[in-house]
């Protein structure tokens, strides 16, 4: 969102367009004359037709929204875009409230045109609610639910192994290598997927998906998605430039559904594939047309599923673990803490393992601070409310776009204390002299949307943190001719995902050979 620049030969779609905005406007405030005397929550002040369009800032409006919030003294906000009435939640209170406990109201998805137009169709993430939206979510809580994903742990255990002795050899390749543990993971568990090396064809995959994600803009939040039309029309005559973005970098989504999948449906075919998600879906497909069956999900289903893995782990996991290897470097006390604990549980020869893990949790501190501190999507993916609703005496229109600001919830001053802080020690009990804050809530979403990979995405941080923090020191690079230490700036990408910019680390090795799980 943000001020529109007209190009010379969009003319002949202005009249039609204000039409539109006029028709859509004046259908948001007849909602007013519905309220029963309630108001809709508090929000700034709109200009005609545009409503906020103009207002809410293009790049990054979690911090806009978090900001106005704390001004307005609400934690509900209300927005007017071009006559669609958007609803942004700040506080986990209000969440839970709205996307927890009336979930059936607050199930939905708005349309996301941008995103279709980037390649995404048929990925739980963006699906509408209905039978399709149970069907996907049902197959992929089956895999990714708590007690499932242990069965994921020797993966996890056997590339983070990987991920060490590489750093080791080319600590300069660190955020390269990182990618290529996160692809692994998902790879591994949706397609049965081995990557060879860092070169891998995948990794580049990966790289060229997540700058399509990160750059992408929010969803539902551009001229496309409030007018759908307008995705039939050429990108030269559409004054947006997300749309343009979002065809030019369609390949990329396309890609990580299309080629992973057409090459584990061969080993499907010839009866070699390795076990994995998509090679349970289509072997269940196949069993059931050969039987004459009834057959649930169709190929693009099934791509989506496979989208929903990428979605779910890939990013999120190496957005994280890049906000980790900053929050080291900007906090070596928190490591030298860590790292204390670390030699005395872990004997000198061996990594970390999940069996670990209950002896180390000040490194699940670490990790919760770490999606808290930086929330890889700050703002969450919005939902759509399905019918009118009523909330501490303010009303909430019928097909409102929802957003639960996640930066607001995780920095809320009310519950965490200095919470642009990095520190762990807030989540140690009073007692055992912490300051016994609750652990964040809102950086994996709300009620029937809430990502059903979180536990796995959870795991392999945790297994990676342990075993950097248990072989190698962090720390800055330093400048050989000047001796100057670089000092990195805190600057997060805007999109769908968000992570740090790019910056340089050393990792001094802790120990004389590369140890074994």
């Amino acid at each position: 969102m943000g001020s529109l620049e007209l190009p010379p030969r969009s003319t002949s779609f202005i009249i039609p367009l204000i039409a539109l905005i006029a028709w859509k406007t004046s259908t948001y405030y007849a909602y007013q004359r519905k309220t029963r005397g309630c108001s809709l929550p508090p929000g700034p002040e709109g200009e005609p037709i545009l409503g906020h369009l103009r207002i809410i800032p293009a790049s990054n409006p979690e911090y806009y929204y978090q900001q106005l919030s704390k001004k307005l003294g609400s934690d509900i906000l209300s927005f007017n875009v071009l006559g669609q009435p958007v609803i942004v939640l700040n506080s986990v209170e209000a969440a839970v409230d709205l996307l927890d406990k009336r979930g059936a109201n607050y199930c939905d998805r708005p349309r996301f045109v941008l995103f279709e137009q980037m390649g995404w169709r048929g990925t739980l993430t963006f699906l509408r609610w209905g039978p399709r939206f149970r069907m996907h979510r049902k197959i992929l809580q089956k895999s990714f639910q708590k007690s499932s994903i242990i069965q994921y742990r020797s993966l996890q255990e056997r590339e983070t192994g990987v991920l060490i002795k590489r750093i080791l050899e080319a600590p300069t390749e660190w955020e390269t290598i990182m990618r290529r543990f996160a692809t692994a993971i998902v790879l591994g568990i949706g397609f049965g997927i081995h990557i060879e090396n860092d070169q891998d064809a995948y990794i580049k995959m990966s790289v060229d998906a997540s700058y399509a994600l990160g750059h992408g803009g929010a969803p539902a939040g551009t001229l496309v998605d409030f007018f759908p039309f307008v995705a039939r029309l050429p990108t030269w005559l559409v004054p947006d430039r997300s749309l343009k973005f979002a065809r030019d970098w369609k390949w990329a989504i396309r890609q990580i559904h299309d080629v992973p999948f057409a090459n584990v449906k061969v080993q499907v075919d010839q009866g070699c594939a390795e076990p994995s998600l998509i090679n349970t879906l289509l072997v269940e497909r196949r069993s059931k047309l050969e039987k004459g069956e009834p057959v649930e999900m169709s190929i693009e289903d099934i791509k989506g599923a496979a989208g929903a893995v990428y979605a779910a782990g890939q990013d999120t996991t190496w957005s994280t673990l890049v906000v980790f290897v900053l929050n080291m470097l900007l906090h070596p006390e928190v490591q030298k803490k860590a790292q204390k604990l670390i030699d005395e549980v872990i004997e000198p020869g061996r990594l970390p393992t999940f069996a670990d893990r209950p002896k180390l949790q000040y490194i699940d501190y670490i990790v919760q601070e770490t999606l808290r501190w930086c929330p890889v999507s700050p703002l969450g993916v919005p939902h759509r409310s399905i019918e009118d609703d009523f909330y501490k005496g303010y009303f909430i229109p019928k097909g409102s776009f929802v957003y639960a600001n996640a930066r607001a919830m995780t920095h809320d001053e009310r519950i965490y204390s200095s919470p642009d802080e990095f520190n762990p020690d807030r989540y140690v009990s009073r007692s055992e002299g912490g300051l016994g804050e609750p652990l964040p809530k809102g950086h994996f979403g709300f009620g029937r949307r809430i990502c059903v990979g979180q536990h796995l995405a959870e795991a392999s941080v945790w297994i990676v943190v342990a075993s950097l923090l248990s072989t190698t020191t962090l720390e800055r690079w330093t400048d050989p001719k000047t001796g100057v230490q670089d000092v990195p700036i805190v600057e997060v990408t805007n999109g769908l995902t968000s992570h740090p910019k790019p910056f340089k680390c050393v990792f001094t090795p802790r120990v004389d050979k590369i140890p074994s799980p």
